[in-house]
C-alpha cells in the first residue's frame, strides 16, 4: 500500500505545486522584488478649509487630482489596491485670492508604512494648483412669482403680487463675483383650467439683473420653494339703491334714479362670491323719501356714495363710489306747513299725568296742491310718546312725537317731511 501511495503521479504534481509557491512567496518577499504601480487621478483633500471662510476666501477648483508610481512588494500593491492611498494638501496659510501652489502628502492606508513604499511624485513633484476667490454669503434674496398657465372660466388666477413664498427670501453663498450677478429667485407656477388655489414646493431659478436666468455655481439655502397662488372665483354683480315710500312720494312712481355705475366685478372665494350673488345685488344706500328736502323734490340731486364691500372680496372694477342721481318725476308736488293743535300722549309712567305744554307744532307736509287743499290741521295728529321718560314732579321733559294724518288720500300720495325729526315739551305730576 505505501509503495503505491509513493508511486502516485497525482501526489508528486501536489508537492510540486507546493514547493514552488513556497518558493515564490519567499522569493518575492525581498525588497529587491518590488514593483511599480500607478495610481492616476487621485482626488486631493484640502485641509483648513475652515479658516479660508474665516477669511471670506474659497477655493474655485476643489476638484484637484494627482497621479503617483508606488514601487512596493506585490503583497503591499494588493493591499493599497483595495484601499488606495490618499492625498492631503493644506491651504490653511493661504491669506489671497489668485492661483497658488500647494504641496500635498501622501497618506497610507493602515498596516502600509513608509518602508514599504517608494514614492515617484512625477516631475512635476508634489505640488499643485489651486485657484482662490473671494466667498459671499447674501442673505434676504428677494423671491418672485410667474404664473405660466391659465385659470378656469368664471375664476381668476392672482397677479406676482399675490404669490405667497416659504421661506420668504433666500440666501446665496459661494464666489462673490457670481453671487453678486443674482437679482432675485424666481419660481414659476403652471397649470390649465385652474379653480383652486396652487400650493406646493417648486423649483427656481436664479434671475440676473437682464432678467435672464443664470446658471451659477453657487449654493442656495434650500433645492426647494413653497409657493402658494390664489385662485378666485369671479362674478359681476348689479347695484341698487332702495328707496321708502314717504312724503307724498313713492319709489316705484314717483323718483328716477340714475347711477353712474350699474354693476361690478369682484373676486373672492368660492363661498364668499356665491353669498354676493344669491343676495342679487350690493345695495348701496337706502333713501327714505321722505327726508328728502324741497330743493332735491323740485330740482333733483346727486349723491355720492361708497361702494360696500367684504374685505374677503376685491372690487376687480376699481369704482369705489357711485354717483346715484335723484330725481322726482311727480308733477305738482309741493310742501306745505300747517299747525298741529291735536297734541296727545301715550305710555306716561304708572302714576304719574303728563301735562302738554307745547300747544302747537308746526309740521311740514308734501303732496300735490290738490291733497293739500283738502288737508286741515284737524287731520294732523301729533302723539308723544313718553315711555323714556324718568318721571320727577314738575320737570320739563322733551319727547320725540309722531305724526299721523287722517285724511281720504292714501299716505303715499301725501306725507309728512323728516317726520323722525319732530318733538314735544311734557312736564309730570301726581296723578290724583
Amino acid at each position: 500500500m505505501g509503495k503505491k501511495i509513493l508511486d502516485s503521479k497525482i501526489l508528486y504534481v501536489v508537492l510540486s505545486i507546493l514547493i514552488s509557491l513556497s518558493l515564490w512567496l519567499w522569493v518575492t518577499s525581498g525588497d529587491e522584488n518590488r514593483e511599480p504601480r500607478r495610481f492616476s487621478s487621485l482626488p486631493i483633500t484640502f485641509e483648513g478649509m475652515d479658516i479660508l471662510e474665516d477669511r471670506n476666501l474659497m477655493i474655485v477648483n476643489q476638484n484637484v487630482t494627482a497621479s503617483i508610481t508606488i514601487r512596493a512588494r506585490p503583497m503591499i500593491l494588493a493591499m493599497l489596491n483595495e484601499t488606495p492611498p490618499r492625498l492631503v494638501a493644506s491651504v490653511s496659510n493661504i491669506n489671497l485670492e489668485g492661483k497658488h501652489t500647494v504641496n500635498y502628502t501622501v497618506t497610507l492606508p493602515s498596516g502600509v508604512s513608509g518602508s514599504d513604499v517608494e514614492i515617484d511624485y512625477g516631475l512635476g513633484g508634489s505640488a499643485v494648483s489651486v485657484e482662490v476667490a473671494r466667498s459671499l454669503r447674501r442673505e434676504g434674496i428677494e423671491i418672485r412669482g410667474e404664473f405660466q398657465g391659465s385659470a378656469a372660466e368664471g375664476y381668476l388666477a392672482g397677479d406676482n403680487d399675490d404669490f405667497r413664498f416659504s421661506p420668504g427670501t433666500l440666501t446665496i453663498s459661494g464666489r462673490a463675483d457670481l453671487v453678486n450677478q443674482v437679482a432675485y429667485a424666481k419660481v414659476i407656477v403652471t397649470g390649465d383650467n385652474l379653480t383652486e388655489s396652487v400650493s406646493g414646493e417648486f423649483p427656481f431659478q436664479l434671475i440676473g439683473a437682464s432678467g435672464d436666468p443664470l446658471d451659477l455655481d453657487v449654493t442656495c439655502d434650500v433645492d426647494m420653494i413653497y409657493a402658494t397662488l390664489p385662485i378666485r372665483a369671479t362674478a359681476e354683480i348689479p347695484l341698487e339703491v332702495k328707496l321708502i315710500d314717504g312724503g307724498g312720494l313713492r319709489g316705484d312712481r314717483d323718483v328716477r334714479l340714475s347711477l353712474s355705475a350699474e354693476s361690478i366685478v369682484v373676486a373672492g372665494s368660492r363661498e364668499a362670491v356665491d353669498g354676493l350673488v344669491s343676495g342679487g345685488a350690493i345695495t348701496l344706500t337706502t333713501i327714505d323719501l321722505a327726508t328728502l328736502d324741497d330743493d332735491v323734490v323740485e330740482n333733483g340731486g346727486e349723491l355720492t356714495i361708497p361702494i360696500p364691500l367684504d374685505d374677503q372680496l376685491e372690487n376687480l372694477s376699481g369704482i369705489t363710489e357711485v354717483k346715484v342721481g335723484v330725481k322726482v318725476t311727480k308733477r305738482g308736488v309741493e310742501t306745505r306747513e300747517f299747525n298741529a293743535t291735536r297734541i296727545s300722549c301715550i305710555n306716561a309712567p304708572e302714576g304719574w299725568s303728563p301735562n302738554i305744554v307745547t300747544r302747537e307744532l308746526r309740521v311740514k307736509i308734501r303732496g300735490t296742491a290738490a291733497l293739500l287743499d283738502e288737508l286741515s290741521e284737524e287731520n294732523i295728529r301729533v302723539v308723544a310718546d313718553l315711555s323714556s321718560v324718568n318721571e320727577a314732579a314738575g320737570r320739563q321733559y322733551t319727547v320725540s312725537a309722531s305724526i299721523y294724518l287722517n285724511s281720504a288720500s292714501s299716505v303715499t300720495d301725501v306725507g309728512v317731511v323728516n317726520p323722525g325729526a319732530y318733538t314735544v315739551v311734557v312736564s309730570m305730576e301726581r296723578a290724583s
